[in-house]
Order: C-alpha cells, then sequence, then structure tokens
C-alpha cells in the first residue's frame, strides 16, 4: 500500500500587497509622464511584477527608484 502524501502548503497571497500594485495607466495618472517614457523606464530597470494581464508597478518602488536614478520627475 502507498503512503499518504504530505499536505502540499502553498503561500497565502498577501491580499494587501496585491492592492498596492498598480497598472501602467494608473502609473501615468500618479506621477504623469506619457506611456512610452514609463515603458523606457522598465527597459532601464525599473521595478516592476509580472501579472495576469501586464506589468504592475508598486508605486513606493517606483518612487524609490525614480529618486535614485537619474530620471528627474
Amino acid at each position: 500500500m502507498r503512503a499518504a502524501a504530505a499536505p502540499v502548503l502553498r503561500a497565502e497571497p498577501d491580499r494587501a500587497q496585491a492592492r498596492r500594485l498598480v497598472s501602467l495607466a494608473e502609473l501615468q495618472e500618479r506621477f504623469g509622464f506619457s506611456e512610452r517614457w514609463w515603458r523606457y523606464r522598465v527597459a532601464e530597470g525599473m521595478p516592476t511584477r509580472k501579472w495576469v494581464g501586464g506589468l504592475r508597478f508598486d508605486p513606493a518602488e517606483v518612487e524609490a527608484w525614480l529618486d535614485s536614478s537619474s530620471h528627474s520627475r
């Protein structure tokens, strides 16, 4: 007879963090700049998260990255 398989433990998604992530359009509303400008920043290494339906951004991380990089706001 086969031994019972151990249950698979999965981390619960942090719903508070999921709510903090915003879309590119929301970044445009919050900080300004065009979609093209933001896409250049993503290509330069701006922090992003891959999410169903595209990229998502943590506004606090984006603001810190902008402040630490040579890109003026």
